[in-house]
């Protein structure tokens, strides 16, 4: 990710404020690609979500560990108060 690091710890561009060490923000599938974890993709989604990010935050919320959907829950409510997921992640 060119996302800002301080050693093994991802720092949020967008708050600094939110921070995840290395293995909780990348995941790696069996060959080996990395990708984002999905609570940390759709935290960058949120900030101007289409109707496309929507359908994707729709397909991902049943799949989210209790720990994710807290994580992102505090996160988005840090950054976008008020943003129309917090309702679905906190039910």
């Amino acid at each position: 990710m060119r996302e800002p690091w301080e050693g093994d710890t991802w720092v949020f561009r967008r708050d600094q404020r939110i921070r995840l060490p290395r293995d909780s923000v990348i995941a790696y599938t069996n060959d080996g690609t990395p990708f984002a974890q999905p609570e940390v993709a759709l935290l960058y989604k949120a900030k101007a979500s289409r109707r496309k990010d929507d359908d994707d935050f729709a397909s991902v919320l049943p799949l989210l560990a209790r720990r994710q959907r807290v994580w992102l829950a505090d996160s988005i409510a840090l950054v976008h108060p008020g943003h129309p997921w917090l309702q679905a992640l906190t039910r």
